[in-house]
């Protein structure tokens, strides 16, 4: 038996015991495990309560999810996605929100109870350090299939217990390359997305993996819009969706036109079962480059108050700063006070 599957095996039959004082069962498994899925789609990792998962962390979560408490739906929301690295091809989305009970969970968090918690899931509590894309983390948590993924989550429980933990493993070791893909890799001859229970082949062996779609166009870009859908399509014909995030990029540019290329977080939102579809590309932000849609972090420029990233400092800068005056973001404002 490789060593690997020794520590597995060792893990998961110390966490057994553990369960024997009343203690959640859990074991160090890697991405590949945990998003193990059957001829339906569905998740099939049960072995212990818990897991801890290590990976590269791919998107800042309020560029994809608005944290801002809320009692509409399902309210404050965060989420990132942790790629694995190595032979481990595979990552887990990480998901926590506020108003669990829209969802079958039980109990609500308060604004305030939401703030606290995420300012602790955003921050290692070791160091203080708040984590970004191209960290790498350290999660411990519960886990809930959802719409074809197994999510690290709370289960959809605001009871303490069920707590997420976030640990700094090593800062700013910079995001993974992404994996270049061309659409008849992921859709068939027609247009349909390709499935395979292995995760060997087609859409879930790139689930919640970074990939690149090169020589694609965006078809409809009048639905270019913060949390809006565009798909691109490539030069057979196949297309595919490109959920876009809600970072400002998204408002500020306009959408890039002609032949481009796509970077994104391969992910999979698929509302019934078969869990066989549903697929998506996910781009948190866009930096207006015009060729690639993708965030390449900071700009050019370096000017400070160039707000509006246009390398001239002007009053079209004052009025966003106006504009946003006093305006937090949840969770990484007023942490710790």
């Amino acid at each position: 038996m490789k060593k690997s599957n020794l520590m597995f095996a060792a893990a998961v039959i110390f966490a057994g015991s553990a369960a024997f004082a009343g203690e959640p069962t859990v074991a160090e498994v890697t991405h590949w495990q945990l998003q193990a899925v059957d001829a339906d789609g569905i998740g099939t990792y049960d072995a212990t309560d818990k897991v801890i998962v290590t990976g590269i962390v791919l998107n800042n979560p309020e560029e994809i999810l608005d944290p801002t408490p809320s009692s509409v739906a399902m309210g404050g929301q965060w989420q990132i996605y942790i790629q694995g690295e190595g032979e481990d091809h595979a990552g887990t989305a990480v998901f926590m929100g506020q108003n669990y009970s829209v969802a079958g969970g039980s109990g609500n968090y308060t604004g305030e109870e939401l703030l606290c918690e995420l300012c602790r899931v955003n921050h290692d509590p070791n160091t203080g350090y708040t984590f970004a894309a191209g960290d790498r983390i350290r999660v411990t948590g519960w886990y809930k299939f959802y719409k074809g993924k197994l999510n690290v989550n709370e289960k959809h429980q605001v009871e303490p217990e069920f707590d997420l933990d976030i640990e700094l493993v090593k800062p700013a070791v910079g995001l993974p390359q992404p994996e270049t893909i061309t659409l008849d890799m992921v859709k068939n001859g027609s247009d349909q997305y390709i499935f395979d229970s292995t995760r060997l082949t087609g859409c879930e062996y790139y689930q919640a993996r970074l990939v690149r779609v090169d020589d694609v166009n965006i078809i409809n870009p009048e639905n270019w819009v913060p949390d809006g859908t565009v798909t691109i399509r490539d030069n057979t014909g196949r297309t595919f969706p490109v959920k876009l995030g809600i970072g400002d990029g998204i408002a500020r540019y306009d959408c890039p036109t002609g032949q481009i290329d796509v970077i994104a977080i391969f992910d999979q939102e698929c509302s019934s079962s078969p869990y066989t579809g549903g697929y998506r590309l996910w781009v948190p932000n866009y930096d207006g480059n015009g060729l690639v849609l993708t965030s390449r972090g900071h700009q050019r420029g370096n000017l400070p108050g160039d707000i509006n990233t246009d390398y001239t400092v002007d009053f079209y800068d004052f009025a966003e700063l106006a504009g946003n005056w006093l305006q937090q973001r949840a969770g990484l404002s007023g942490c710790g006070e």
